[in-house]
């Protein structure tokens, strides 16, 4: 990873976004805050990425119900009960029809124009209380292969407020959608271009953590551009714990661990 070629890993401003953009990372960067943030046991990684694994083999992901929502709180999606209660049945058809738009298994950056306009507009779905990062943290579990995690993190490496993808007020000239959909197309450009900065990053760590290996790109990408977002301020608050990119790195926890336990029949 000495070569020119693995130098960065996204680049913001490249893509066409100003303001307070996230710097360019470099790969090898990239992978310790990766390995730092895969072994972290309180992280969303062990609770909503793996434990996203095997439940996706049980079919809890083939309907959409009343507590799917609940399951943002593994990615602190900060659900409350009023949020439930308003995840209506009219609400609940409506993300389901758009989850059902966008292609199963279906890499964004391999999607035609039509793909991506789908993926956008699951991503644009909402409700008063559940807006941008709840809906994609919920929408990423049913196609993680294409919905990327718009939270306030992901809205400031890309130059707007934390409130860049709920707010409905302009910001860079830009309405709620716009924004969604410039961040979305940028993300599905830049990963089909820079494939070998990618492959380089899963290189380093996949030793470690060999579930990475199974991790779509823009998963692995939004973990790199969140840990580098909360690396950012110089000021950490009270809990916040280390920069990702200074911890030590943890022990490593197996998918195996988070796979469902199945009622014994009772004898």
């Amino acid at each position: 990873m000495t070569t020119d070629l693995y130098e960065m890993v996204i680049d913001p401003a490249a893509a066409g976004f100003d303001g307070d953009v996230l710097a360019p990372v470099p790969v090898t960067d990239a992978a310790r805050r990766v390995l730092a943030f895969c072994t972290e046991p309180r992280s969303g990684w062990v609770t909503y990425h793996l434990a996203a694994r095997s439940t996706h083999t049980s079919g809890l992901f083939d309907q959409v119900t009343t507590w799917s929502l609940l399951y943002v709180n593994a990615l602190a999606g900060r659900v409350d009960i009023e949020d439930v209660a308003g995840f209506s049945r009219d609400r609940r058809r409506d993300f389901a029809a758009r989850v059902a738009a966008v292609p199963e298994d279906t890499d964004l950056h391999t999607m035609d124009d039509d793909g991506v306009a789908a993926v956008v507009n699951l991503c644009h779905f909402g409700y008063h209380g559940v807006w941008g990062p709840k809906i994609t943290k919920m929408g990423a579990l049913y196609r993680p292969h294409a919905v990327p995690v718009l939270d306030g993190h992901i809205a400031e490496v890309f130059g707007f407020n934390r409130e860049g993808f709920s707010n409905k007020a302009r910001q860079h000239e830009l309405d709620r959608r716009e924004r969604i959909d410039k961040v979305v197309r940028a993300l599905a450009i830049w990963i089909r271009i820079h494939r070998a900065e990618i492959a380089a990053l899963r290189d380093a760590v996949t030793p470690t953590v060999p579930e990475i290996h199974d991790l779509p790109a823009l998963q692995l990408i939004d973990i790199v551009l969140w840990t580098s977002q909360d690396d950012k301020p110089t000021y950490r608050r009270p809990g916040q714990g280390e920069r990702w990119i200074d911890r030590p790195i943890g022990q490593h926890v197996t998918a195996e661990e988070l796979r469902p336990e199945p009622i014994p029949t009772a004898k």
